[in-house]
């Protein structure tokens, strides 16, 4: 069984004798226990081989260390016996476009690392134009925007209850602590950050890892409830919300998809509880809606589903 004490061994087990299964095991083992590897037994996580360490650092599932700690754990690595030839090829694998714009500058401006580094300079510099087009950070993505997991992740956001009409809420599910799930005998739903106003009928997409939240039902101040045309979108890296531009019409009971880099909003009631052909779409790199063609007749409360780069529409 691998623990703290025999993973090294097993994987230069593994190494000799070109053992993937063993050496996957060890890397997964690593990606898991890094941290307290780290507090435990420091020593060994500076010796670990170049080839392993790389591997690490390149799992979506390292989530026991933020990423200022895995640049941390980086440089120092890097520094133990001077392995600075490992330097412009270790720090691919940093995800700089997840540490945000303060912890960027310090990282810039006062490592001489980075300073005598064009690769390390280059990554810093685009993972700070990655923060200041914030618009277009859904179609800007690389491996090192990408957030880190555990594992697949399942969202749910607004809807009703019973005793709210309207609800902000954003929950997750994350399968991988199965056993307690199983053991407490209840679903293993967390909180996030709650949507900036409780919405229902609204309509979801994914793109570059973003969640979009679009149109739907809102409940003004009146108690009058009523379409929107309002969009907002949530980052996993942060846990936050950001409003951006609106829908052209306001929508409910209607279909978003994403298609290479934009999102479309198809049919669906308005305001007035009209039924619309109409067809939106959003570029992200302009932060801008515009029509697009209409569809011959009216919809709403139809299926759509984006299938081999095309969005298809039923009923």
């Amino acid at each position: 069984e691998l623990n703290s004490f025999n993973y090294l061994d097993l994987y230069k087990l593994a190494d000799l004798f070109n053992l993937t299964l063993l050496e996957n095991a060890v890397i997964g083992f690593l990606v898991k226990h890094l941290s307290e590897l780290l507090k435990s037994h420091p020593e060994e996580v500076l010796a670990l081989p170049y080839c392993l360490l790389r591997e690490v650092f390149k799992s979506d599932r390292l989530t026991s260390l933020s990423e200022e700690q895995i640049w941390q754990l980086a440089v120092r690595w890097l520094e133990h016996n001077c392995r600075y030839q490992y330097l412009d090829e270790l720090l691919q694998y940093v995800r700089f476009g997840l540490m945000d714009v303060d912890t960027l500058h310090t990282v810039a401006l006062t490592h001489p690392l980075v300073q005598a580094s064009e690769t390390a300079t280059a990554l810093i510099n685009e993972a700070l134009a990655y923060h200041q087009s914030v618009y277009a950070q859904p179609v800007w993505q690389t491996a090192r925007t990408k957030p880190r997991f555990q594992s697949d992740t399942l969202y749910i956001v607004g809807g009703k209850k019973r005793e709210v009409c309207k609800v902000k809420e954003l929950r997750y599910f994350n399968p991988v602590d199965q056993e307690n799930v199983h053991i407490a005998g209840i679903a293993n739903w967390s909180e996030l950050a709650p949507m900036p106003v409780g919405r229902s009928h609204h309509c979801v997409a994914v793109m570059g890892d973003f969640l979009f939240v679009a149109g739907g039902e809102v409940e003004h101040s009146t108690g009058r409830t009523c379409a929107v045309r309002t969009v907002c979108r949530y980052d996993p890296r942060t846990n936050s919300w950001a409003e951006i531009a609106p829908m052209k019409n306001c929508r409910e009971h209607f279909v978003l998809g994403a298609v290479d880099e934009y999102l479309y909003a198809v049919g669906g009631r308005n305001e007035l509880r009209q039924v619309l052909p109409t067809v939106e779409r959003y570029c992200p790199r302009k932060n801008k809606w515009t029509f697009v063609q209409s569809f011959d007749r009216s919809l709403s409360c139809h299926a759509g589903y984006v299938v081999d780069g095309l969005l298809w529409i039923s009923g």
